[in-house]
């Protein structure tokens, strides 16, 4: 019986699930016959929620229900106030706003509203350097989206607008709203909420009262930000508690003194700021010259006198830079600094340490203003500004928990967040305030706000969107982190240290250069975001710092695929790793893992020009399988195996772009997923020019038919 009740709730799902289909794709006919005729922009939807088919609460179609219910359901549960998200509209589409159908004389798409968002994006995107109409002629992928919600401002993401050489789909995020906001809507008007009061300088007294308001609020009223007793003291603080002609350098305080500090992230902007040496150590513990500090150590003392707090922790005044020792027993302590101190100082806007993030803000910042026909001879004043965090999806509602797909990929704007060295410094802070560029943002465990928001405010608890698993944290971690820079390659893995010693993993595991022995062979499976496949993203100086099975050997940001359900198909026969220094989640200098499984040896063609990267194999009868695109660890080459006919693939270590190839190459499959036929995922290997018999990765690959698996050879492999 139970297994008819299970057959026809299936069958009710489904019929359910086509119902849906119809009506949407109904709402989606009914709009685009009636949209010219009521005067409701088939591009835009006249910038408000209603009467489309993907507005939330109306029936979505049986794809989108299917490939991520979770989003259906909560979509569903949020459509008590009208909820709009339009995606990848063209601004091609947009432009056509502004131009004349040829033919009939008459404007393309006769929209105020498209018209509204050119000129919003002529006062942002035409400049010197880059021009979105040029852009948008010249067919460049640049596109626009629309978060539409009543109550809130509008939000438009600007997707390519901007460059950026470590992000392949740059976005920025605008707001648009009415300031100050009517008492009830406009008849006309695009929908658009009120937003908080964005200070013009950081130095004011409200945004110092917005500081201290917001640590008070935190101390008193979230119980799951209450830091418990610890006996965890840095080495050295500075003492800031006697005013600024006071500082010094304190060392060897005393665990049980119960001491608070803040702790500065900050961008070294690739000089050397003010630092401790052997030499000036004992003058430090004597007197800091608060006028020799660069301008944002400067700052750091202010906020820390503000907030109350004695001492400040700054990396380069506390750890002695010409000392390998103190500054390899520091580095591995660096996880305790940021994760215990009371509040981490994020000098978010300074690029450098002579620039100082307590100043006038930027005038790009500051919001610009238009005039908006709601109707013949009425107007109303429209005002925009950026966004200083990319917004979350709106189907998340206020929930912004970390390790979230948008958590790991959404970047706050600001030059520290480019920064590899900072990623950690955020992630394991109780408490942090964020001096962005656009405004002071202040986070913990409870909520994120800013300045210039108005509440409610979107709540950061872990696993307020489901339960995930360490092994997804960690992927999430490296995935956000990998996307930021490094100014010396040797940092990659001590950059990234302190979390990894934060991780549930660090107590049943072993570390293994950015992997998890307990997961290694799922670890295994990191892929190159796209965008450098044409790149060498190995250069000499990251195969001495890391395996090539370790995704610290690559310079770009990496992923990976979600497996459900994965059926391991390796073992794990040996796993090490060379440690450099004492710390054992810092610097390696190489390591070796060794697997048993199947592999199946191929060919493997590459043409960087057309961005194909496939692998094949010979059948006995001559012909060959089907190709299967590969996701490649940058740029490779044909490399000479010694006492051996032919090439076999390897990683380019030279700095110029891959040429197009074919050589012999092998498939090696660790899993398979759940799908009937092609499902097995694996490595793609070649053989190592510095380890010869040795094999290194060049790639991964996923989506593999099952008789790559069959045909394949049981072999004990070693990649190094």
């Amino acid at each position: 019986m139970p297994s008819l009740f299970s057959s026809a709730k299936d069958l009710a799902k489904g019929v359910r699930l086509a119902a849906d289909t119809v009506v949407y794709a109904g709402n989606t006919v009914s709009r685009h016959l009636k949209g010219g005729k009521n005067g409701v922009c088939l591009v835009c939807n006249n910038l408000q929620p209603h009467g489309h088919e993907d507005t939330f609460g109306r029936p979505s179609a049986a794809w989108s229900q299917i490939s991520d219910p979770e989003q259906a359901a909560r979509r569903k549960e949020l459509a008590s106030v009208p909820t709009l998200v339009l995606e990848e509209i063209p601004t091609k589409k947009v432009l056509e706003s502004r131009e004349t159908d040829p033919e009939t004389g008459l404007p393309k798409n006769d929209c105020r509203y498209c018209r509204l968002l050119c000129e919003i994006f002529d006062a942002y995107f035409v400049d010197e350097w880059m021009n979105w109409i040029t852009e948008t002629k010249n067919g460049m992928p640049i596109q626009i989206g629309l978060m539409i919600r009543e109550g809130q401002p509008l939000i438009v993401n600007c997707w390519n607008f901007t460059y950026d050489k470590w992000f392949q789909n740059a976005r920025v995020d605008l707001e648009v709203y009415m300031d100050p906001m009517p008492p009830s809507p406009i008849p006309g008007a695009p929908t658009m909420g009120p937003t908080g009061h964005r200070a013009v300088d950081v130095r004011s007294e409200e945004c110092m009262r917005f500081m201290k308001e917001s640590i008070w609020e935190c101390c008193n009223r979230h119980p799951a930000c209450a830091m418990q007793p610890d006996d965890f003291v840095p080495t050295r603080l500075i003492y800031v508690g006697g005013g600024k002609d006071a500082l010094k350098l304190c060392d060897n305080i005393s665990s049980g003194q119960n001491i608070s500090w803040a702790a500065l992230s900050h961008c070294w902007g690739g000089g050397e700021p003010l630092s401790l040496t052997k030499d000036a150590l004992k003058g430090f513990k004597e007197r800091i010259n608060f006028l020799e500090l660069p301008a944002t150590f400067q700052d750091a003392v202010t906020v820390t006198q503000e907030l109350g707090l004695a001492y400040v922790w700054i990396d380069s005044l506390c750890i002695v830079q010409d000392d390998k020792t103190d500054w390899e027993k520091d580095a591995a302590r660096m996880g305790a600094v940021y994760s215990r101190a009371f509040v981490v100082i994020s000098g978010a806007s300074s690029p450098n340490p002579s620039t100082p993030y307590l100043r006038p803000r930027e005038e790009e910042w500051l919001p610009k203003r238009f005039n908006f026909s709601v109707s013949p001879g009425v107007s109303i004043p429209i005002a925009v500004r950026q966004r200083h965090l990319l917004a979350a999806p709106l189907d998340q509602g206020l929930l912004e928990p970390p390790f979230t797909s948008s958590w790991a990929t959404l970047k706050k704007v600001g030059p520290l967040y480019g920064r590899g060295w900072c990623f950690q410094e955020s992630f394991l802070a109780s408490r942090i305030l964020n001096f962005a560029p656009g405004a002071i943002i202040y986070e913990c465990k409870t909520h994120r706000k800013s300045e210039d928001q108005l509440p409610p405010y979107p709540c950061t608890t872990p696993g307020t969107l489901g339960e995930v698993t360490p092994l997804e944290q960690w992927h999430m971690i490296v995935k956000s982190y990998t996307s930021r820079q490094l100014t010396f390659v040797k940092d990659k893995l001590p950059a990234i240290a302190g979390a990894a010693t934060k991780m549930p993993q660090a107590v049943t595991s072993r570390y293994l250069a950015g992997l998890w022995s307990e997961s290694l062979l799922l670890d295994l499976l990191w892929q190159v975001m796209p965008g450098r496949a044409h790149t060498p993203l190995m250069t000499k100086e990251h195969e001495e710092n890391a395996p090539t099975w370790s995704w610290a050997s690559v310079n770009w940001g990496v992923t990976w695929n979600p497996l459900r359900s994965p059926q391991l198909l390796a073992a794990v026969a040996d796993a090490r790793v060379r440690v450099e220094g004492a710390n054992p989640y810092g610097q390696v200098s190489g390591g070796a893992v060794t697997l048993r499984g199947r592999v199946k040896y191929c060919r493997l063609a590459a043409d960087y020009h057309r961005n194909e990267h496939d692998v094949y194999y010979v059948k006995p009868d001559g012909s060959r399988s089907r190709k299967q695109h590969f996701r490649t660890d940058g740029a490779l080459v044909a490399g000479m195996i010694p006492g051996r006919d032919g090439t076999f693939a390897c990683r380019s270590r030279l700095t110029m772009s891959g040429n197009a190839m074919e050589t012999a190459a092998a498939f090696f499959c660790i899993a398979k997923g759940s799908w009937v036929k092609c499902d097995h995922v694996g490595l793609i290997l070649g053989m190592s020019p510095k380890f010869p018999g040795f094999m290194e990765r060049v790639g991964s690959i996923s989506n593999v038919p099952k008789d790559w698996y069959d045909t394949g050879e049981e072999v004990t492999v070693i990649i190094v």
